[in-house]
């Protein structure tokens, strides 16, 4: 997207290739700080509402990838915004959108689309601590239903987009879905989720909070994101996700290779992380072979 008259452009062949007149739910793909600024520069949300006006389109929203902060910005620049689309699970929280933007566009009348119920499958597979706590549960769920009926379980959530890939797995979503409600989990339900997330948490090799004491780093090491996913391949046992969002995601420029170790960041961390070990080993494991 480099000028405005791309909205145009790009909206009829969208039409064209659906062989359509018209597009119901209309969402601006992976906003973040850097996209949505950028569209919003070229007045995207004049455009919406001149497209809303002629009935080419009947909804519009968003999906997105950033802080919180960035989200509620983006929420309240605009009342054409019928919908969005967060990640959110029972281990992302406190991740991008989070709880509080779930809660925030719900107040402000938008419908919520999940994506990533469990974390692209990740969930759906996990090391046997993780299915031992579910063993011992008297309600027998498998780890895909136990993630699904924890995002149903809250009434702000209007539309839950899980991955399928069999028959059987969409039989099993449908059932779920049959049985599940805003509220329909128990406080016990609800205790052992927490305690799957604490355990979870606990196998993440690095005890880094994202706290972001040391950033910015003088050589551009984006030392929290490069944890986060060195963590979150040995956590969830997905280091081949892991190596393509180290390699595929992240800058070169940022990554653990770029360390000087000068020990700024190892003097301002309040974990006390010995943060250039864990970068090189981090680096070692991540890169490209």
């Amino acid at each position: 997207m480099k000028k405005a008259s791309d909205f145009d452009s790009f909206f009829h062949e969208q039409l064209a290739r659906l062989q359509t007149d018209y597009i119901d739910m209309y969402l601006l793909h992976s906003l973040s700080a850097d996209t949505w600024h950028k569209v919003r520069d070229l007045q995207v949300l004049d455009w919406a509402k001149k497209e809303l006006a002629s009935g080419r389109i009947h909804h519009f929203g968003f999906s997105f990838h950033d802080k919180y902060e960035v989200f509620q910005e983006i929420v309240d620049a605009s009342d054409l915004w019928s919908f969005c689309q967060i990640q959110y699970n029972y281990m992302d929280e406190e991740n991008q959108a989070g709880t509080r933007g779930l809660q925030y566009a719900a107040s402000k009348g938008l419908g919520v689309v999940i994506m990533e119920p469990l974390r692209g499958g990740a969930l759906t597979q996990p090391p046997k601590a993780i299915q031992d706590i579910w063993d011992g549960t008297a309600q027998r769920r498998t780890p895909a239903e136990w993630g699904l009926q924890w995002i149903w379980n809250h009434p702000e959530v209007s539309i839950v987009l899980s991955g399928m890939s069999t028959m059987q797995q969409v039989q099993e979503n449908m059932a779920s879905a049959e049985r599940s409600g805003a509220g329909s989990l128990s406080a016990d339900d609800l205790a052992v989720v927490a305690r799957v997330r604490d355990t979870y948490r606990a196998l993440s090799p690095i005890p880094c909070t994202r706290c972001q004491y040391c950033q910015p780093c003088p050589n551009g090491v984006a030392i929290p994101r490069i944890f986060q996913i060195y963590n979150e391949g040995k956590m969830f046992n997905a280091m081949e996700q892991a190596l393509q969002h180290y390699n595929g995601l992240l800058p070169e420029a940022q990554r653990a290779d770029q360390c000087q170790e000068c020990g700024e960041c190892e003097s301002k961390c309040p974990q006390q992380i010995e943060i250039i070990d864990w970068l090189q080993k981090a680096h070692e494991t991540l890169s490209s072979k």
